[in-house]
């Protein structure tokens, strides 16, 4: 070392400092590369690992986790180490745990049967993996715990453990033997895995949760989506819109509202205001498959929910305002778990104009519209609680402006051979979204006006309301 320092004229100061640094860059690499074999073996036997996981709960098995760590590991030493039954392993497990020598035929075998138990113990003590770990596995977690309907049976799970980590001495002889042997009762190991148990109790369990700050009062809007237990009612969120034709499209406007054509459709149900925050929060925490963190990556830009902290936490005090940040598809599967559907582009516009053959469902025209939305003039560049504005005839809230609201209809020139609830092209690219936004200049709020997105895309000014059938 001292050839090193004088051959190359470094300070032994400066030599000290940069072994040093060379020692941590090492170190990050080996643990890095820890993490990513560790991550790509889970990955490869997760699925399994989750169906066992979920199907000895289901069968009231004692220690369901232990099982399923028993099949992964056989899984895993079968697929690395080619063994076709698990007695294979008894020699090193007796080796590991009473040092027993190993038989000098099995002496590599073991040897790749300990690194491999020896990285998982490894990665399980390291907090900062455990929990990536995990999170990335949640999804699967929870859409497998909603096929096998196993809530219940997966809350009793929880609540044992969550038992087994407030007192060790509740936990069963078995299990605590485990949980010495992996992180000896390590604090900081074990408030992890008490946090992950909570967080998955929440998810799976979110209508226990306080779900909201306000108040039933605040919620008795004039749109109608909180029950009254003196409203008969049939549906007391949305408007009946009576059968009928109107002329479709406008001479005036962009050339993918031409040709006018006159159009004919059936009556129809409408929400009377833009779904809102308080209403999408109400079905994710019973529908998990929509939540933010489990709404599958091949249906949204990437930017899902993204004002929103967590899949059970929008934006603080937007509870009443139009929910965005939602694709096409997750509008239309929204509209679908509560027994509704997207509107079409014709039911839209026929709502929308109210009969009225102007470029606003207004009487007085373009002068009167800041009372009844809101756009770039008035909105102080932010979406607005729903309905605080006067409604178009026909009962409806903010159907010019606060949120561009996606229909059903794929986009594309308008065809006059079908006159009679028409439902668009039917394949596509874009889809259609209808009624302007809080950012738009007033000609955007036009009912006849037509704009078009792919149906993954995500924004902060659109969002939806869902009709149904009479």
């Amino acid at each position: 070392m001292k050839l090193l320092i004088k051959k190359f004229s470094i300070s032994p100061r400066r030599f000290t400092v940069a072994l040093f640094a060379l020692g941590i860059l090492l170190s990050f690499h080996f643990v890095w590369a820890e993490m990513q074999s560790f991550q790509k073996m889970v990955k490869e036997f997760q699925q399994g690992a989750i169906s066992d996981f979920i199907g000895f709960t289901i069968k009231g098995e004692r220690y369901p986790l232990m099982h399923a760590i028993s099949e992964l590991r056989y899984r895993v030493f079968a697929e690395k180490l080619g063994i076709n039954r698990k007695v294979e392993t008894k020699a090193c497990s007796r080796n590991r745990t009473y040092g027993i020598a190993v038989p000098e035929d099995q002496t590599k075998f073991c040897k790749d049967y300990d690194a491999l138990v020896e990285l998982a113990k490894s990665s399980l003590i390291n907090t900062s993996l455990f929990e990536k770990v995990y999170l990335n596995a949640e999804k699967e977690l929870l859409h497998e715990i909603e096929r096998q309907r196993a809530r219940d049976a997966v809350r009793v799970w929880i609540r044992q453990k969550l038992n087994c980590l407030k007192d060790k001495f509740r936990c069963g002889y078995d299990e605590r033997k485990m949980i010495k042997r992996v992180t000896n009762f390590d604090r900081e190991i074990l408030n992890t895995y008490k946090y992950l148990l909570q967080n998955l109790e929440k998810k799976l369990f979110p209508e226990e949760q306080v779900l909201s700050t306000i108040e039933k009062k605040d919620l008795e809007t004039l749109c109608g989506f909180v029950e009254d237990g003196s409203k008969k009612a049939e549906n007391p969120e949305m408007i009946l819109i009576d059968p009928g034709k109107f002329n479709m499209g406008s001479d005036d406007g962009l050339p993918s509202e031409r040709p006018v054509h006159q159009v004919e459709v059936d009556e129809f149900w409408i929400d009377k205001c833009e779904v809102t925050n308080y209403q999408f929060l109400q079905v994710v925490a019973k529908h998990p498959f929509l939540r933010k963190s489990t709404f599958p990556r091949k249906y949204h830009d990437g930017n899902y929910l993204r004002n929103w902290q967590d899949d059970l936490m929008p934006e603080l005090r937007s509870e009443l305002k139009p929910v965005t940040h939602v694709s096409w598809y997750a509008a239309r599967h929204y509209c679908s778990f509560v027994g509704k559907r997207l509107a079409s582009e014709a039911e839209w516009e026929m709502a929308a104009k109210a009969g009225i053959e102007g470029k606003y469902s207004i009487e007085g025209g373009v002068e009167f519209l800041p009372d009844y939305g809101w756009f770039r003039e008035n909105s102080g560049g932010l979406v607005h609680t729903t309905a605080q504005k006067l409604s178009n005839p026909n009962g409806l809230f903010d159907i010019h402006g606060n949120a561009w609201e996606w229909v059903f209809d794929w986009f594309g020139v308008y065809k006059t051979d079908n006159a009679t609830n028409p439902q668009g092209p039917e394949m596509g690219k874009y889809r259609v979204m209808r009624g302007g936004s809080w950012n738009d200049p007033p000609e955007y709020l036009r009912s006849a006006m037509r704009r078009d997105a792919l149906p993954t895309s995500t924004f902060n000014n659109v969002g939806f309301r869902c009709a149904a059938e009479k």
